[in-house]
């Protein structure tokens, strides 16, 4: 008797440690960055994932988000809680227990200025991040 008990404990002990790893290896993560400088610091940024908006991230902020693995696209725009069609857009494919990082990238121009997403590394991530502050007001 006591052989089945020891032994449904050690199934049950190793059951659960493969239950709560494989829960964290359900979603993917993303980073919004947000590191303008001076230029476009004085309104905040919309971002979307899959035409749903996600955050009003501010100058020198970041958020984080947990998504599922898959395709997603990703937005920024100046204005408005909807996703715009001229916006331009970035795909990319996200695996389970994977961290991904997404810039936004504001650029002046002579007619008009541009706003648009740009994947980063790992390294340039951290390395902007580092003087950067969590949003976690985001939806």
């Amino acid at each position: 008797m006591k052989r089945k008990l020891l032994a449904f404990i050690v199934v049950c002990f190793f059951t659960g440690i493969s239950f709560s790893y494989s829960q964290g290896e359900r979603t993917s993560t993303v980073y919004f960055i947000r590191s303008t400088g001076f230029s476009g610091s004085a309104t905040s940024f919309k971002a979307f994932i899959d035409d749903n908006f996600v955050c009003n991230l501010n100058n020198k902020r970041y958020s984080i988000h947990e998504i599922e693995p898959g395709e997603h696209k990703f937005t920024v725009q100046f204005a408005g809680k909807k996703s715009k069609k001229k916006a331009e857009p970035i795909m990319i494919e996200m695996e389970a227990g994977k961290t991904y990082y997404v810039q936004m990238i504001f650029q002046t121009g002579l007619i008009k200025n541009n706003l648009y997403c740009q994947e980063v590394t790992k390294s340039s991530a951290d390395a902007m991040i580092k003087d950067l502050k969590e949003d976690t007001k985001c939806k």
